[in-house]
């Protein structure tokens, strides 16, 4: 194995960095619509995970503290962007659906999101990027695992 020339931190710091400009990306709708950041960012995951939508879901896949996520969601309910729903089968689970009023956002949030993607990879070439996939992948699974059994 090569000298791997990268340490937790950095790894740490890169997410970090992801996330600002994600947000950053984001800034111009949040300014549109008066939704912050966090709450944007949460109403396009509910619109895009739509199997992954309670709240739950959101703190597990996004890593964020449930107490934030629940500020967030009472005010997108609030503002008529989402409504909790009851999962059919198991009564102590809500669903947060999007509304009719959120599709315009979620269109736009969207449109960001494929800007951000783009020129997050602007610059590879198709065998760069199906590389980088490729690793992901794997770093993806070697994650899971030390999830699951450790180092």
């Amino acid at each position: 194995m090569s000298e791997m020339n990268f340490s937790a931190s950095k790894m740490f710091g890169n997410a970090n960095r992801f996330i600002e400009a994600y947000h950053r990306t984001l800034h111009p709708l949040c300014l549109e619509t008066g939704i912050p950041p966090m709450a944007l960012d949460i109403l396009l995951f509910v619109a895009n995970n739509p199997e992954n939508a309670t709240a739950n879901d959101i703190c597990r896949c996004r890593g964020l503290k449930p107490g934030i996520v629940s500020v967030h969601v009472d005010r997108l309910v609030n503002c008529g962007l989402l409504t909790r729903e009851e999962v059919p089968g198991d009564r102590r689970k809500t669903l947060l659906v999007c509304t009719d009023k959120a599709a315009g956002t979620v269109a736009k949030g969207r449109e960001y999101q494929h800007l951000f993607a783009a020129r997050l990879l602007s610059g590879l070439s198709e065998d760069d990027i199906a590389a980088f996939r490729r690793t992901l992948s794997h770093i993806d699974a070697n994650i899971d695992g030390i999830r699951k059994s450790g180092i």
